[in-house]
């Protein structure tokens, strides 16, 4: 069982404490400007648009790839045949069992022979990381297969499982903060512990009586089951995307080589900048909760921005829930007993 303060893993880059990349010592980055909570920005809907134009773009290119068959080989060294850009690892769960797509949560890749992508040139703006020569590659399990290979299916059980359902969860509550608050995403990374949002709101700032605001939203997202869709931009389509925030524009300025693509991520009017993967849609989480606030720094440096960070845990079912925020009063009332007999 996890604990409400324990925020934080060491054997993944994906999942950090920390605000996000760091840059020159020397360079302070106060690049907010004049911000307030404001409820559905019109910028939301303009994103969108930008969105959906070159996805559709993107879908006429992946349409024009050779449709194949590839061979998709199970850890058990069992053979299943696909289609390239067709099959998709929940269609081969689905060939496995009935019952297994609606636990899985995430696929691991390794190819063998990648017939084409797009994934050329891939920076994660968070980690100056590519993807392009890894071996095994975390990969969205509703994602279409890009050539032969072999295939791992991870549930919640896994820990890259609980990494990515906590990963989707952190989009779900950047999808309310931008809602209801209107808000400049920062940066929203899963931790040992559920996952939090950095989001800059300049001079307003989150207090507890929020907390309930904002689950409602997200229960909203959760309900509408929104479906994830991936999307490679270049550099220059990613700085026209998101050039309504500076702290986006910031990371892609100064991450992404000139030649360079990057990933974001869309559910619902929620899009950021991402490498995933993610779940299928945002109904296989069945219980949310806000844990706490804070105050963080832009890029973790005191001189930056202020930021405002909200926590959060979700998990498949309620009775988990129920379990861990049961788990979470013991260990306090066991704290206070501990500190009470030491004074």
């Amino acid at each position: 069982m996890v604990e409400a303060g324990a925020h934080e893993r060491t054997e993944n880059k994906r999942v950090k404490t920390a605000t996000g990349v760091k840059f020159a010592d020397d360079e302070e980055q106060c690049i907010g400007g004049d911000h307030k909570f404001e409820k559905n920005p019109a910028w939301l809907q303009e994103r969108l648009e930008q969105f959906d134009n070159l996805y559709a773009e993107q879908k006429a290119k992946f349409d024009a790839f050779p449709h194949e068959e590839i061979s998709i080989t199970l850890p058990d060294g069992n053979v299943k045949k696909g289609i390239s850009f067709e099959t998709t690892p929940l269609m081969i769960a689905k060939e496995i069992s009935n019952q297994l797509p609606d636990k899985v949560v995430v696929a691991k890749v390794k190819y063998a022979r990648r017939i084409a992508t797009l994934d050329v040139g891939l920076v994660d703006a968070m980690d100056d990381k590519t993807e392009e020569g890894e071996d095994w590659i975390q990969y969205d399990a509703w994602r279409p297969l890009e050539g032969d290979c072999e295939i791992k299916l991870l549930k919640f059980e896994d820990p890259e499982g609980q990494e990515t359902f906590w990963h989707s969860s952190a989009h779900i509550l950047g999808e309310a903060l931008e809602r209801e608050f209107g808000v400049h995403l920062c940066h929203g990374p899963p931790t040992e512990a559920g996952f939090f949002y950095d989001s800059f709101t300049g001079h307003d700032m989150f207090k507890e009586e929020n907390y309930k605001q904002i689950e409602e939203a997200a229960k909203k997202v959760i309900a509408e089951k929104q479906t994830f869709q991936r999307l490679v931009l270049s550099k220059q389509a990613a700085l026209h995307m998101f050039a309504k925030n500076p702290f986006k524009i910031s990371l892609i300025t100064n991450k992404i080589p000139d030649d360079g693509s990057v990933t974001v991520y869309k559910c619902g009017n929620l899009i950021d900048l991402c490498t995933g993967p993610h779940l299928v849609h945002t109904g296989r989480i069945k219980a949310f909760k806000v844990i706490k606030n804070s105050s963080a720094y832009w890029l973790g440096k005191a001189t930056n921005d202020s930021l405002q960070r909200i926590y959060g845990i979700t998990f498949p079912s309620k009775k988990q829930l129920d379990e861990w925020v049961h788990f979470q009063e013991e260990a306090a009332k066991r704290g206070h007993k501990r500190v009470g007999e030491h004074q």
